[in-house]
């Protein structure tokens, strides 16, 4: 698992994107754990460890109020596999709710992603690269 401290700190990447926030407000109440951004495209992170699946549509739905208006980006969930919340378990429960936000939101795309596949040894799999879409499962 990532902590959430040392996630923070980690230069996730995207071609294009810069690093806007790291744990900072985004809007009232969200505070997510890493946001990148072009122009007002953004791709928001969050490191998961948790096994309620409530946090994760929670999160998918303060993403989605964000991505209003002239914002529009992705969510991408790093999550610490356990025995029975595993990241495309999770990203199939995610899909109704997706589905239901689409035409109210311009959330694009959700991807869920294991800690260790997304990071290892301090080193980061590209956002934009072939081995994160390998990886990850979208919702």
């Amino acid at each position: 698992m990532i902590r959430d401290k040392v996630f923070k700190t980690l230069l996730h990447s995207h071609s294009g994107y810069k690093i806007l926030y790291t744990g900072q407000e985004l809007e009232a109440g969200y505070k997510p754990d890493c946001v990148l951004v072009k122009d007002s495209d953004y791709i928001i992170l969050e490191s998961e460890g948790a096994t309620n699946r409530k946090v994760y549509v929670g999160g998918m739905v303060k993403a989605a109020h964000f991505l209003q208006n002239d914002r529009s980006g992705k969510l991408i969930f790093v999550l610490s596999p356990t025995k029975n919340t595993k990241s495309e378990t999770i990203a199939r429960h995610l899909k109704p709710y997706l589905n239901w936000l689409d035409g109210k939101t311009n959330l694009r795309d959700v991807y869920v992603i294991d800690d260790d596949k997304y990071y290892s040894e301090a080193n980061l799999i590209a956002l934009d690269g072939s081995d994160f879409q390998a990886s990850a499962f979208k919702v």
